[in-house]
C-alpha cells in the first residue's frame, strides 16, 4: 500500500513536472512570437524604411518633364552676318513628324512591337521593371524609352537602378501632363534608326525616299518598309541593309507580329514577307561628303566659332544651337583673293593670314593657299615669330615696369652680346653693330642685341612671361632671354595681340560669335572678353616707335610696306633664321625659313602674314630678299580701308611726353609707368614679380586643400573675387592654382 502510494504520489507530481514544463514551453513560445513579429516588424519597417531613402536619395536629381526636352532638334547652325547658312552638322539627318503625318500602319505597328499596352498604361510596367532587376532585356514602356534617350543619353554615364526608379516617376509625371499621342510622337522622333538618321520621317527619307503620306496604302511595298523601319530601333547598325540582310529577318519578325495582331491580314503579311525590300532601297546617302561640301568654303573660319562655342559652354551636338557670327562673306573672299594674289617662290610655298578689326572680330582668315585645305596654318601652325613680337616681349614690358628710367631715347650696345655664364653669343643680323643706339631706331631695324640685353639684365623672365601673357601669348615654362627674339605663335595670336595696340593697351580675346540662339526661343549677346594689357601711355609709345617700320630702308625694316597717305599705320618684320648645320638649300639665295609681317591701322585692322614651308629643313630657304609678305599686307590693309583717304596718327594720351625730336624720330617717355591700371577683367599683371601666369581653362575638379600652402597671390586673388566677382566670369585669366583656391573657397 505504502509502494503503491508512494507510487501514486511520484505519478502526481511528474504530471504536476510535465504540466508546469509545457506551461513553461507555451508561455516561452508565446514570448518568443510575440518578440518574432515585433523584430520582424521592425525589419520592414527599416527595410521599407531604407527602400524609401534609397528612392528618395535617387529623385533628388530628378529632371524636369518638358517638352523643350523631349523635342527633338535639328543640328547646330552657323550664320554670317547676313542669316546665311554658312556650316551645319549634318552629321545627324533630323526631320521631326506630327502625330497626323504618322502612318496608321506604322502608329499602331510600333505600340504592338514596342509596348502593346501603350494607351490604356501609366507609362510604367511592373513587369518591365522585374526584368531588368533581373538583369534581362526589355520590358520598357514606350515612355520608359523615351525617358531614357532624352534625359539619359540611351542609358550611358548613369547606374540603372537609378535611372529606373527615375524613368518610373518621370513617366507617371510625363502621363499626367502630356497627351498619349504627342509621347508617342516624340518617341518616334527620337529614335535612332542608323545611317546617321533621327526619327521615323528621317529613315523614311534615307532608306527609301519617301515622305511619310506616301504610305497611306498598304501595298505590299509600303507594308515591307514600314515593318523594317520598325524593327530598325533594336539594332539599327546590326539591321542596316547597306551592311548586312540581317534586317530581313527582323521585317519578317515584325510582320507576324502585326498579322497576329491582326493589323495585317494573312494575305498581306505573304505579300510583304516575299517582297524584294532591298530593290527599294534608295541610293545611300553619305553624310559625310555632304557635310564637306556644306562647310568646306568657311571651314577655316567655323573651325573657330565652334571652338569659341565649346569655350563658352555649350553643347553642339545636343543643344540645337544658331549661332550668329560677323563674316562678312563678300569681305571674306576679299580678304582670301588679296593673298592668294600674292607672288610666291614656287608650289611649296604656303601662307596663314588673319584679319581682326578694331573691336576684337575676327573678319578673315585664310590657312593656306587653297580653299580645300584641311590645315588651317592659320591658328594650326604655330612657328616662330621671328623679331615680329620684339615690341611685347622687350619694349612693351620694358617701358611698362621701367618706364621711369627709360625711355624711347634711351640708348643700348648694338654689339655681340654674350649670355653671362655661357658661350652663346647673340648677333644682329649679318653680325651688324651701331654702337650705341637709341631704343627707338633700334626696333625699328630690328636689332637684337638690344632686346637681348633689355631681356637678360633687365627685364627678367617672369615680367616678360607677365606681360605676354595678357596679351593671350602662350609661352614656354622655361624662357630665356634668348626667346625674347622670337615666340611660336600663331597669326592669330599675333594679329590679336597688336590689335591691343591700337585699343590703348586693352586686350580683346579675338572674337566669332555675335549671339546665339537656343531652343526655348532665347537668345544670348557674346560680349567681347577684354582686360588691360598695358598701360594705354605704353601702347601709344609702340605705335609710335613701330610707324617708323614701314619706311625706307635709312629708318625701317619693311619699306614695302610703306603707305605714304596713313599716319596711323605702324607694323614689325619678323624672320627666322636656320641654325647653324640645319637647311643649306640655298635655291633663291641665302635666307631663313619663316617670314612675318603685322601690322595696324588707327581705328581699322589687325592684320597678321606669316609665309613659309611646312617643311622648311626639306623646302628651299626663303631669301632675304623677298618681300612679298609685306606687299600682301600692305594690300590688306588698303583694301580694307579702301573707304579712307587718309588715316590720321593716334591721340598722344596726357600720359605721354615728349624728350626731343619731331615727326617719326621724336622721342617719347611715359609718366606712369609701372603697375597696369586695372580696367574691363583684371589680366593680373598689375603683379609683376609673380610666378608664371599660365592660360589654362577652366576646371570642376575643386582643391579642397585650398588653404594650405596659399600663397601672397592666392590671397589677392580671392579678395579681388570677393570685391569684383564680375571680373571672373571667365577664369582663363588665372592659373591652375589660383583657380583652385578661388574655387575651393567659394564653394
Amino acid at each position: 500500500m505504502l509502494i503503491i502510494n508512494t507510487m501514486s504520489i511520484l505519478l502526481i507530481r511528474n504530471i504536476r513536472k510535465e504540466k508546469n514544463m509545457r506551461h513553461k514551453i507555451l508561455k516561452v513560445i508565446k514570448g518568443t512570437t510575440k518578440w518574432s513579429l515585433i523584430v520582424g516588424a521592425l525589419c520592414a519597417m527599416i527595410v521599407t524604411a531604407s527602400i524609401l531613402l534609397f528612392v528618395n536619395i535617387k529623385l533628388q536629381s530628378l529632371p524636369p518633364i518638358d517638352a523643350v526636352y523631349l523635342n527633338t532638334y535639328g543640328p547646330t547652325k552657323i550664320l554670317d552676318k547676313d542669316n546665311n547658312v554658312i556650316y551645319e552638322d549634318t552629321q545627324r539627318i533630323v526631320q521631326n513628324i506630327t502625330y497626323d503625318e504618322l502612318p496608321e500602319l506604322y502608329s499602331k505597328g510600333i505600340v504592338a512591337v514596342e509596348d502593346h499596352d501603350f494607351w490604356e498604361s501609366r507609362g510604367y510596367s511592373i513587369k518591365g521593371l522585374l526584368t531588368a532587376t533581373l538583369g534581362k532585356r526589355g520590358g520598357s514602356t514606350i515612355e520608359q524609352q523615351l525617358i531614357k534617350n532624352t534625359y539619359y543619353n540611351g542609358g550611358q554615364g548613369i547606374d540603372k537602378y537609378t535611372r529606373k526608379i527615375h524613368e518610373v516617376f518621370l513617366a507617371m509625371q510625363m502621363n499626367e501632363n502630356i497627351e498619349k499621342k504627342d509621347i508617342l510622337t516624340y518617341y518616334v522622333n527620337k529614335l535612332e534608326l542608323g545611317e546617321n538618321t533621327v526619327g521615323i520621317k528621317s529613315a523614311m527619307k534615307v532608306y527609301f525616299n519617301k515622305t511619310p503620306d506616301q504610305y497611306s496604302d498598304k501595298t505590299p511595298e509600303n507594308i515591307a518598309q514600314l515593318a523594317y523601319l520598325t524593327g530598325l530601333g533594336q539594332a539599327p547598325t546590326t539591321y542596316d541593309l547597306y551592311l548586312s540582310d540581317d534586317g530581313l529577318e527582323r521585317k519578317d519578325i515584325i510582320l507576324s507580329i502585326w498579322q497576329q495582331s491582326g493589323l495585317i491580314t494573312e494575305e498581306e503579311y505573304k505579300g510583304a514577307k516575299t517582297f524584294d525590300l532591298k530593290s527599294t532601297l534608295a541610293e545611300r546617302f553619305h553624310a559625310s561628303e555632304q557635310q564637306w561640301e556644306i562647310n568646306k568654303r568657311y571651314k577655316t573660319y567655323t573651325d573657330q566659332v565652334l571652338e569659341e562655342v565649346k569655350e563658352l559652354g555649350y553643347d553642339t551636338k545636343n543643344a540645337s544651337l544658331t549661332i550668329h557670327t560677323f563674316l562678312d562673306q563678300d569681305l571674306y573672299k576679299k580678304i582670301e583673293d588679296t593673298v592668294y594674289a600674292g607672288e610666291y617662290l614656287d608650289d611649296n610655298q604656303q601662307v596663314a593670314a588673319t584679319v581682326i578689326n578694331h573691336d576684337g572680330v575676327v573678319i578673315g582668315m585664310v590657312g593656306g593657299r587653297s580653299r580645300e585645305s584641311e590645315w588651317n596654318r592659320a591658328v594650326q601652325n604655330t612657328r616662330s615669330s621671328g623679331s615680329s613680337m620684339k615690341p611685347f616681349t622687350a619694349y612693351g614690358p620694358l617701358l611698362q615696369y621701367f618706364g621711369n628710367n627709360y625711355n624711347t631715347a634711351s640708348r643700348f650696345d648694338t654689339s655681340n652680346y654674350v649670355y653671362p655664364g655661357t658661350n652663346y653669343v647673340m648677333r644682329n643680323y649679318a653680325g651688324a653693330t651701331y654702337g650705341m643706339l637709341d631704343m627707338q631706331q633700334s626696333l625699328r631695324w630690328s636689332l637684337n642685341t638690344p632686346v637681348a640685353r633689355i631681356d637678360d639684365e633687365i627685364l627678367g623672365s617672369t615680367r616678360m612671361k607677365t606681360f605676354l601673357h595678357g596679351l593671350g601669348l602662350d609661352v614656354k615654362d622655361e624662357y630665356s632671354a634668348n626667346d625674347g627674339i622670337g615666340l611660336n605663335i600663331s597669326t592669330l595670336q599675333a594679329a590679336a595681340a597688336y590689335n591691343a595696340l591700337d585699343n590703348g593697351g586693352i586686350y580683346t580675346r579675338p572674337r566669332f560669335i555675335k549671339s546665339i540662339d537656343f531652343v526655348d526661343g532665347t537668345s544670348k549677346e557674346i560680349d567681347a572678353r577684354r582686360h588691360r594689357a598695358m598701360n594705354e601711355s605704353v601702347a601709344y609709345v609702340l605705335t609710335q616707335m613701330l610707324r617708323g617700320v614701314p619706311q625706307p630702308i635709312s629708318m625701317g625694316s619693311a619699306p614695302a610696306a610703306m603707305i605714304p597717305q596713313y599716319e596711323g599705320y605702324a607694323g614689325k618684320t619678323g624672320s627666322v633664321a636656320f641654325a647653324d648645320g640645319q637647311n643649306n638649300n640655298y635655291a633663291y639665295g641665302p635666307g631663313g625659313s619663316d617670314i612675318w609681317y603685322d601690322s595696324i591701322t588707327r581705328d581699322g585692322y589687325s592684320v597678321s602674314i606669316w609665309m613659309g614651308y611646312d617643311n622648311p629643313n626639306d623646302d628651299p630657304q626663303i631669301p632675304d630678299h623677298f618681300k612679298s609678305y609685306q606687299v600682301i599686307n600692305k594690300n590688306l590693309q588698303l583694301m580694307l580701308n579702301a573707304d579712307r583717304s587718309s588715316i590720321p596718327n593716334w591721340d598722344r594720351p596726357d600720359t605721354v611726353k615728349s624728350v626731343g625730336g619731331s615727326g617719326l624720330r621724336e622721342f617719347l617717355a611715359v609718366t606712369d609707368a609701372g603697375d597696369v591700371e586695372q580696367s574691363y577683367t583684371p589680366s593680373l599683371t598689375q603683379l609683376p614679380d609673380i610666378p608664371a601666369i599660365q592660360k589654362v581653362k577652366p576646371k570642376t575638379e575643386v582643391n579642397k586643400e585650398w588653404n594650405k600652402n596659399m600663397t601672397e597671390r592666392d590671397k589677392k586673388s580671392y579678395e579681388l573675387y570677393k570685391n569684383h566677382p564680375e571680373y571672373f566670369d571667365n577664369l582663363d585669366i588665372l592659373n591652375d592654382s589660383t583657380y583652385k583656391t578661388i574655387q575651393g573657397k567659394v564653394e
